[in-house]
């Protein structure tokens, strides 16, 4: 099911959150069939793009997250296919402790928001996982409540095997060995500009090291994307190829 599978990533440069969704479903949109596609961390919203979660509004900060992901979940189904996939990360107000039902304005001073990835086409949500390790220099910690890192694991997916490191996720090394045999790991991302360069070669090395695919995307600082081949090498977008992993895992005697 893998055959000729497109790997896409993509960054947004509109200046407001209506406008970055719109240009998100537009990009789905025009993507090919049979379509991997990742955005980056917290894409459309930012840690709070337009400041609508802030002030006089944060009382009701659950329930608005919730209805904001309703119209962002809704435009963006409509915008893929059976066949078109997008992995992405957004704020989530989902009580995880409590369950999907349970949404965090019930408690709306004490509202419990999480960074979430999901991979979702046009029918269903195949995964979601929340970000586990917070970047406390950008006070996300005080944000987000963390997910559990027993969840970052690898899932199975079109017939192989993804992973997901959501952006500050990708500095531990630990993490890199859970998702050992992965085809592709996607690392949507809101990385420094300053740090460019730890996040192209941390992201170089984790597909040298998994010998996979490995799918980079951030913006609303760094504005970048693209996909680390298994040897390493970085394009623009790439064509999903078994052979390639199972070549260079035969070279280096791993087969």
């Amino acid at each position: 099911m893998s055959e000729n599978l497109n790997l896409i990533s993509l960054t947004l440069k509109a200046k407001n959150a209506t406008d970055r969704l719109e240009e998100l479903a537009n990009l789905v949109e025009a993507a090919p069939e049979n379509s991997l596609l990742l955005a980056s961390e917290l894409c459309i919203s930012g840690y709070d793009f337009d400041g609508f979660f802030a002030g006089a509004n944060k009382a009701m900060l659950g329930g608005m997250i919730g209805s904001f992901d309703a119209m962002l979940l809704e435009r963006l189904q409509e915008a893929l296919s059976p066949d078109k996939f997008l992995g992405f990360t957004h704020l989530s107000s989902l009580n995880k402790s409590a369950g999907l039902a349970q949404i965090s304005n019930l408690n709306p001073h004490q509202p419990k928001i999480y960074n979430e990835f999901l991979l979702l086409n046009s029918n269903n949500v195949f995964h979601s996982q929340f970000k586990a390790e917070l970047f406390r220099p950008n006070l996300e910690h005080e944000i987000f409540a963390a997910g559990e890192v027993s969840d970052i694991n690898a899932f199975t997916f079109k017939g192989l095997k993804l992973g997901v490191l959501i952006c500050f996720e990708l500095r531990d090394s630990r993490l890199w060995a859970k998702l050992k045999g992965c085809d592709i790991i996607m690392v949507p991302a809101m990385w420094g500009k300053a740090r460019e360069e730890a996040y192209l070669s941390l992201c170089k090395a984790l597909a040298i090291a998994n010998n996979c695919y490995v799918m980079i995307s951030s913006s609303l600082d760094l504005e970048l994307a693209g996909v680390f081949l298994p040897d390493g090498t970085l394009e623009a977008s790439a064509v999903f190829d078994a052979n390639l992993i199972a070549q260079i895992k035969k070279n280096l005697g791993l087969l």
